[in-house]
């Protein structure tokens, strides 16, 4: 029962150390609207992505600039961008 309970809390421990490592990056929905305006709008409307949580269109853009998922051109945005982009989009009306 103590081998258990101490796996347990070693296993704990390990999880709250990744999610403390892991970088917070503060999203800025003005700044990634300019990024939305300068190099999605061209091809996009607001309207098909407006609304949608922030983590699901985190991970569709990170997706597209890792080459992971087809898009029309490459993007390269860094992690910041990708924040402020997904905030900007998951905020708008």
């Amino acid at each position: 029962m103590r081998r258990v309970a101490h796996a347990a809390a070693v296993v704990a421990g390990a999880a709250v150390g990744v999610l403390l490592a892991a970088p917070v990056i503060a999203a800025d929905a003005a700044a990634g609207k300019k990024i939305y305006d300068a190099i999605c709008a061209d091809c996009h409307e607001l309207k098909d992505h407006a609304g949608k949580p922030a983590a699901d269109l985190q991970k569709s853009l990170k997706a597209i600039v890792a080459r992971q998922k087809k898009h029309k051109k490459q993007l390269r945005l860094d992690d910041e961008q990708i924040a402020n982009v997904a905030e900007y989009l998951a905020t708008a009306k």
